[in-house]
């Protein structure tokens, strides 16, 4: 194996390792996790914290999809809704006020 080889299988390697959370999720990830939903919802990226204003933008949505006719939304409002009160009872969010 030379080196053009080797550098090929840890590119590859490491391409399967990394989970892209805008896309399907891989098998082991959590696919209802706060940030995948955040990743999804708000276009934010998977590895962004969440801020106080994403979550108050993702109740938004929650509020919204709760709203909705069709039953399969109004459960997925209503999981993301638990989901954001637990995250901020336990301020799971980055403050942004307090990074200066």
């Amino acid at each position: 194996m030379d080196y053009q080889d080797r550098v090929q299988w840890v590119i590859e390697e490491l391409d399967s390792l990394l989970e892209d959370f805008t896309g399907a999720e891989k098998p082991g990830s959590r696919p209802g996790s706060l940030k995948r939903k955040a990743a999804a919802y708000l276009g934010k990226g998977a590895g962004d914290k969440i801020s106080k204003t994403d979550l108050k933008r993702l109740r938004a949505k929650a509020n919204h999809l709760k709203k909705s006719s069709k039953k399969t939304e109004r459960d997925r409002g209503n999981q993301l809704a638990k989901q954001i009160n637990f995250a901020y009872n336990f301020k799971v969010a980055e403050d942004t006020a307090n990074e200066n």
